[in-house]
């Protein structure tokens, strides 16, 4: 297993206004799957081209348990990058497709046959080595990649988008054949992706870039439940944000006074709180400001299947609710109070 660092990473492109990475740090843990997280442009491919050896950054360092890897040419960095189309080459068999590497690395027949083997059970792909990419499906030809890409043991598997362009259910049937299979080989393993509920179900850690740097990291829960910023709480589906001022756990708001969490006491000092739309709770019945509920008007309803959202104009403030459970619909225009719970707000930088 082997562990990454990133150190103070610089790249920008030719006739580019703005670096793709600009100042860039980030460590992965030895055997952990890290999710790159963010939407295109953002530099998630350039980290792991700079890992793989295809690009080279202007400024900073990576290193591989310590050591720095800048000056080892990409086919010795044992770092593999696969991309989300599989690639095969479609002359070949499986067996021939998933055993290139070793070949290349001058394996013996024996050695190769054992372990393409023992790659297409770890894939659950047992028995095909004698058939041809053009005979499989997208979601197959995906594993015979992943197959081939861990039949050469790297150090370091990289996975740029391998999913998008399969259907929902083959999606989440890969999904889990990636992340049973990176912990049973313990594998040191970087995915990008934009899409957030992919880097939920897949990542030890999820590491969050906007603008080419790291806008927050942290375990998958963490990150959605409660993120450290403005921009990062934006990106995970948040978006009613609470500004105002902390005075002994409350916070005065323009929206009103609410009641904090009781870790939140000390000084007076302004600050901005806020609150995922699914823990808001429309409550029935009159409620008052003690139990940190304010009155709204329902301005629009959308149903989304397994929930309903609501937004509800609080004061001058639009804010949106989703409810999981709801026994009734409240049509637009109907006058309700939402309850803010104290344990589910948490403080967030940034303007």
């Amino acid at each position: 297993m082997t562990s990454i660092t990133l150190d103070n990473l610089h790249i920008r492109y030719p006739r580019q206004p703005h670096p793709v990475l600009d100042g860039l740090a980030l460590a992965v843990q030895s055997g952990e799957l890290l999710a790159l997280l963010g939407p295109s442009g953002s530099g998630k491919s350039t980290i792991l081209k700079l890992i793989a050896g295809i690009e080279r950054p202007d400024t900073g360092d990576i290193c591989f348990d310590g050591q720095s890897i800048l000056s080892i040419p990409a086919n010795r960095r044992n770092a593999v990058l696969m991309f989300q189309k599989a690639y095969l080459f479609p002359f070949m068999s499986i067996e021939e497709n998933i055993s290139f590497g070793l070949k290349v690395q001058g394996a013996a027949c024996a050695t190769i046959r054992a372990a393409v083997r023992r790659m297409l059970e770890l894939v659950e792909l047992p028995g095909i080595e004698r058939k041809f990419p053009a005979q499989l499906s997208g979601g197959e030809q995906q594993r015979v990649a992943l197959a081939r890409a861990l039949v050469t043991r790297p150090r370091v598997l990289m996975l740029d988008e391998p999913l998008s362009s399969l259907d929902t259910n083959v999606r989440a049937t890969l999904q889990e054949a990636i992340r049973r299979i990176q912990r049973e080989l313990g594998l040191t393993t970087i995915l990008v992706t934009h899409d957030l509920s992919e880097a939920m179900v897949l990542a030890d850690r999820v590491a969050l870039l906007l603008d080419g740097r790291i806008e927050a990291c942290a375990a998958p829960r963490v990150l959605f439940q409660r993120p450290p910023t403005r921009n990062a709480a934006r990106f995970v589906g948040v978006s009613t944000f609470l500004e105002g001022t902390v005075e002994q756990c409350h916070l005065q708001s323009t929206l009103g006074r609410l009641s904090l969490p009781h870790n939140t006491a000390g000084p007076s000092r302004p600050a901005t709180f806020a609150i995922r739309p699914e823990h808001l709770r429309l409550l029935n019945g009159a409620a008052d400001e003690a139990s940190n509920a304010l009155p709204g008007t329902i301005t629009d309803m959308i149903y989304r299947g397994e929930a309903t959202e609501y937004q509800v104009r609080i004061a001058d403030q639009q804010v949106r609710v989703r409810q999981f459970s709801a026994d009734t619909d409240h049509a637009p225009g109907t006058v309700v109070w939402v309850q803010f719970p104290p344990e589910h707000l948490f403080e967030v930088e940034g303007a």
